[in-house]
């Protein structure tokens, strides 16, 4: 097949098959310098997670509607409500935003905690908002008291990761137990949900403090489990005559969130009125040194495996590394954790826990004792869950004085680790080093034969089930029969959508294009019961249909190459090939290749038939875009698998980087649930049965 070269356009389906409700924005003929929501050199700031937060009124407890008071709104997707069942809540009407942030002079009212450590994903915007409203107020440096005298939880060992990256950014941040009595020595004071009211000496001590230039900054909560305190916090803005109060609720949002209603995300910033949404260095993905002021140099002063250790750095701190890039085997104590399915070829856990002490050993040669000096990715953030740092491990490794050769890409040259499919900016260079110790079966690739891995779940397409999906459009509306394999059952619905149907269609093909686009991630491997989801998958079809859709729209051969290097590895919404490996093990079955590119260069994709693209958080250059281009001209297909839980910004993303391929295709801005058709009794996850069998998509692949 030809791509095309124009923006093809079809007519609707057959009459009172759908109802156009509205065509949104589209982005229509050339495609802009960078393709992609808030790109071509975005100055603002990712979506912020407001996750169990509540929502703030006016003085008289009523609507906050003041455009001059409110900093951030909820998506026009969000309602509220009392979850706490006190019957204290206000309900705000569909027809009004709802205000999570407001600001009245020197006092600021976040609805939630927004930077705490166990709440806080770093990938969105959430500390460089923060960090924004503080130098806004105060300059860009001073020193900020954290109340700790009113029975609060959330105390400043909660926001440790915020509190270094504040003070890396020229604050210093002093818990306090006599906030009043310190108050004199301080530019601003933080105060989250006091269990503990404030006295009228200690209103009116913050009424003069506030009058005479001081800055506060509270933070509210959702009311969920009532733990939110609302009146205490309430006391303080009332007796500072403030024009915003803290609602008695909790913030949900179904279609813009994180992977949870109550992780409710947002870009409906008041641009207009306040300066607080510029970008800058964060703590997650995309930037900032999440807390690590390194480089820094220091010496191993253990070795955990062949993917940890620890390490004294010469300024007298001590961190446990974890070696950023790559996976090691692991020991048999640990072999819950192993996924056997993510070490290509290979089928043998006891294999691969000798091959767990092997990589021990080896790093125990390389580097304990030895001077490191260790960095962060700026794509990558500086921590993971466990608190271990994400680093690069410079060594000197031939003698030579020159500390010079990492760690993290020797391991995989000598073949004891695999590459891990993250956002990393060194994915690419680590895949090539991978290749090379699997096709010479070094070491631990001694036993991988991929093409002699057994076939599973290879048969006749009869169910499919879609997470969290949207339904198909086209750029004028609702899409044509013609061009939909698959649809939900009758007894699904939609919520939302600007197209409406009778009945749904969940996946569209551009044949002309070589681009197919599914609402859904239905490659995702949490829904695995091995994985801990609440039954078996194992007998739908969809890893079928996915790759019969490859091969229909490809006119070459090659790997399936799935894209890592657009955020997709940090959303909860999108996927990586760590996401998939499932699926990466049928593949190994039909003796198809399953790897993940982060680089969209010309030689990547010449590597493969198709390129799968789920909801991506960041922009495609116009060097990408025409490199996909290139890519689709010589016979690839391309996949684009949507989410009805990606942030808005990421949909949009999508939908822009089909028109810059040439297709009219679209993901609907919808979710599609069945209440009676569906996995697990959740009517998020539709199954169908509904074919277009006229399409060659539902035999088995072999």
């Amino acid at each position: 097949m030809q791509r095309r070269n124009f923006l093809k356009l079809v007519a609707a389906a057959s009459a009172g098959t759908a109802a156009v409700e509205g065509t949104g924005t589209e982005f229509v003929g050339t495609a802009r310098a960078a393709v992609g929501a808030n790109c071509g050199g975005s100055s603002t700031i990712a979506d912020v997670e407001f996750e169990s937060g509540s929502s703030l009124l006016d003085s008289n407890y009523e609507a906050l509607t003041d455009e001059s008071v409110v900093a951030v709104w909820a998506e026009s997707s969000a309602y509220n409500t009392d979850a706490d069942n006190d019957g204290d809540a206000y309900y705000y009407s569909d027809s009004t935003d709802i205000p999570v942030a407001a600001v009245d002079g020197n006092v600021v009212g976040f609805g939630a905690m927004l930077v705490d450590d166990g709440d806080a994903n770093w990938k969105y915007g959430n500390e460089e908002f923060v960090l924004n409203v503080w130098d806004e107020k105060l300059g860009g440096s001073g020193t900020v008291l954290w109340d700790e005298g009113h029975g609060q939880y959330y105390d400043l060992s909660q926001f440790s990761e915020f509190e270094s990256y504040a003070e890396n950014n020229g604050y210093t941040v002093t818990p306090t137990s006599s906030l009043i009595s310190d108050l004199s020595g301080a530019d601003a004071a933080v105060i989250t949900s006091p269990s503990y009211n404030f006295s009228t000496s200690e209103l009116n001590d913050l009424f003069d403090y506030v009058n005479n230039g001081g800055v506060l900054f509270l933070h509210g909560q959702a009311d969920y489990n009532n733990y939110d305190e609302t009146e205490n916090l309430n006391d303080i803005a009332g007796y500072l005559q403030r024009a915003f109060r803290f609602n008695d609720d909790e913030v949900l949002d179904s279609t813009n969130n994180s992977g949870s209603d109550y992780a409710v995300l947002t870009g409906n910033f008041n641009t207009a009125n306040f300066n607080y949404f510029q970008n800058r260095s964060g703590l997650g993905s995309g930037g900032g040194s999440g807390g690590f002021d390194g480089p820094k140099t220091g010496t191993v002063s253990s070795v955990s495996d062949g993917d940890t250790f620890t390490v004294d750095f010469d300024d007298g701190t001590t961190e446990d590394i974890r070696v950023l890039g790559i996976d090691t085997p692991e020991k048999k104590r640990n072999q819950d954790a192993e996924l056997i399915h993510e070490w290509e070829g290979i089928e043998d856990l006891n294999y691969l826990a000798d091959w767990a002490k092997s990589a021990t050993d080896y790093a125990t040669q390389e580097v304990e004792g030895a001077t490191v000096t260790v960095e962060i990715d700026e794509e990558e953030g500086a921590y993971d869950p466990f608190g271990r740092l994400l680093g690069y491990v410079y060594y000197d490794k031939d003698g030579d004085g020159s500390r010079d050769d990492l760690y993290n890409l020797e391991i995989i040259k000598e073949g004891y680790a695999r590459v891990y499919g993250s956002s990393l900016t060194k994915h690419d260079s680590f895949w090539d080093a991978e290749a090379t110790a699997q096709a010479n079966g070094t070491r631990v690739w001694g036993q991988s034969d991929p093409n002699n891995s057994s076939e599973i779940r290879d048969r006749n397409v009869t169910d499919i089930f879609f997470p969290n999906t949207t339904s198909v459009r086209t750029s004028s509306g609702a899409i044509a029969d013609s061009r939909v394999p698959v649809y939900a059952e009758s007894t699904a619905s939609q919520s939302g959508g600007s197209v409406s149907y009778s009945q749904i269609p969940l996946a569209g093909v551009d044949e002309d294009a070589n681009v197919g686009v599914v609402g859904s991630p239905l490659i995702d491997e949490s829904y695995e019961s091995s994985e801990g989801f609440g039954v078996d998958t194992s007998d739908y079809e969809n890893f079928v249909f996915v790759t019969n859709l490859v091969d229909y729209l490809s006119d070459t051969t090659g790997e399936i190459l799935i894209d890592g290097g657009h955020g997709q590895f940090g959303a909860d919404f999108a996927l990586s090939s760590e996401d998939a490996a499932y699926y990466q093990r049928y593949l190994e079955g039909q003796d198809i290749a399953f790897e993940q590119v982060n680089t969209l260069s010309s030689s990547n994709l010449s590597r493969g038939r198709a390129l799968i693209i789920t909801a991506p958080t960041g922009c495609f250059t116009s060097t990408e875009v025409s490199n996909i281009n290139d890519f689709i001209a010589n016979g690839g297909a391309v996949v684009l698998l949507g989410s009805s839980s990606a942030s808005d910004a990421a949909h949009q993303t999508t939908n822009d980087l089909a028109n810059a391929l040439g297709t009219d295709l679209r993901l609907n801005d919808d979710q599609v649930t069945d209440s009676s058709n569906n996995v697990n009794n959740d009517d998020t996850i539709p199954y169908t049965t509904n074919f277009d069998t006229s399409f060659p998509l539902f035999g088995k692949y072999s």
